[in-house]
């Protein structure tokens, strides 16, 4: 039995020691950095998909984590079409206090944080609202579902800043126009796709107040 394992894996008497080389290895080179927002910034997700539903795989509330976890303050403000939320706020993620769900009605101004408020939308039936509120910025997270989001789609991409588009989407308009870009929201790759959201919204300019 002691010469097998001597076959195996050698004496320690017998094995003379061996130098490695020491290699630097360039962490970029496997893409580990993490971007951080260059803005204190407040992500309001206007009511549209109830933060517990299972519609659309889940895309708003798992790009919205993401972003909260890069370092934005996000407040999600839930819809009552398929639940009723009891609290005022909650706070699914004890490790994130800066992403709170509202219900819908309570006044979230309290809650916001830095310099920016940047309004995130899936319903399109609310462009108009969207446009005289006079955020600093709107993003129009634009989803799949002709009961409910789609009359008004084209006029909420027109009122947008910026255009976030599913797959299923980029045959069907706007792949051309510049503001528009294609992101999935696949869990393996979320952290990416927040960290290029954040570039994009963090590159745009804040929306020209209105003249009174």
């Amino acid at each position: 039995m002691r010469k097998i394992f001597k076959r195996m894996f050698g004496s320690q008497s017998t094995t003379p020691t061996i130098e490695l080389e020491e290699i630097e290895i360039d962490a970029t080179e496997f893409n580990v950095t993490t971007y951080t927002p260059n803005t204190d910034t407040t992500i309001v997700y206007l009511p549209a998909i109830d933060f517990h539903s299972e519609r659309f795989g889940r895309r708003p509330q798992r790009l919205l984590k993401a972003l909260a976890e890069v370092g934005y303050n996000v407040i999600y403000i839930n819809s009552s079409d398929e639940f009723y939320q009891v609290d005022a706020l909650e706070y699914p993620y004890p490790e994130l206090a800066n992403f709170v769900v509202a219900r819908v009605g309570q006044n979230v101004r309290t809650l916001f944080r830095g310099d920016r408020v940047i309004y995130w939308v899936n319903d399109s039936r609310l462009a108009s609202s969207v446009e005289t509120a006079y955020p600093d910025l709107v993003v129009f997270d634009s989803l799949t579902d002709p009961d409910q989001y789609e009359k008004h789609k084209h006029k909420m991409e027109a009122v947008a800043d910026v255009v976030f588009i599913t797959p299923e989407r980029i045959y069907e308009h706007g792949k051309y126009c510049s503001h528009v870009h294609l992101v999935t929201a696949d869990e393996f790759e979320i952290k990416e796709r927040a960290e290029q959201v954040a570039q994009i919204i963090d590159a745009l300019p804040n929306r020209t107040a209105p003249l009174m």
